[in-house]
């Protein structure tokens, strides 16, 4: 038998996952492709702001100011 369960919670994960083991069943979880995908651009976006390479303005004057000065 096969049963898939949708859009579970991450708190819902740990009971779920011992559900499976005690049934001796077996327990895939997926994310949907486009959470992969966002994850993987939010990782390459604070690896760039951690390594400086990245601008971050503090607010939209600053913004604009770079703009202005050929900054960006």
């Amino acid at each position: 038998m096969t049963l898939i369960i949708e859009n579970v919670k991450d708190e819902f994960l740990p009971a779920l996952k011992a559900l499976t083991k005690a049934m001796n069943a077996k327990c895939r979880v997926e994310k949907p492709k486009l959470s992969k995908s966002l994850l993987k651009e939010r990782e390459e976006l604070l690896k760039n702001y951690k390594n400086g390479t990245l601008n971050v303005f503090d607010s939209h004057k600053d913004f604009v100011k770079a703009i202005d000065n050929g900054k960006i």
